[in-house]
């Protein structure tokens, strides 16, 4: 009987343990990522100061921005694997932050590309998708952090 109650005891003790840190862990998720498209869209907007004001030459912004293309395209498959709910503690709530989380880091992901080539060829175009994607990122941003 005691060991029956040492099992129950150790299996109920340990739920709550692990529900505890499921919480911390989604609670962690959340701040990493949003200083992930903070930091992002911050470096993002740097480079291209540097570039208008010559610091940063074509080839070298190019450069950046395939990094950062890369890296952003890199998070979107591994979270591209977490749209779906879960047993192990994803909410539908989770879920729909995973999906809003990834229409902002493609965002980006734009962003960074119009730079890149407006950075190489200097167009007009470029230049449109650079902003037009730079103000949709920014207000992807708000939402998912929460600010004004």
């Amino acid at each position: 009987m005691k060991l029956l109650a040492l099992l129950f005891f150790a299996f109920f003790g340990l739920s709550t343990v692990k529900a505890q840190c499921d919480t911390e862990v989604r609670e962690a998720f959340g701040g990493v990522s949003s200083i992930t498209i903070y930091n992002t869209y911050i470096t993002i907007g740097a480079i291209a100061d540097a570039h208008v004001n010559e610091v940063y030459d074509a080839a070298r912004v190019k450069e950046l921005m395939g990094e950062q293309t890369s890296m952003l395209q890199a998070v979107i498959d591994m979270l591209d694997k977490c749209k779906v709910v879960k047993s192990n503690g994803l909410s539908a709530d989770d879920v729909e932050y995973v999906k809003d989380l990834i229409v902002c880091l493609q965002s980006l992901k734009a962003e960074a590309q119009g730079l890149s080539d407006y950075a190489a060829t200097q167009s007009e175009d470029a230049q449109n998708r650079y902003n037009t994607n730079r103000d949709k990122a920014w207000s992807e941003i708000k939402t998912l952090m929460g600010l004004e």
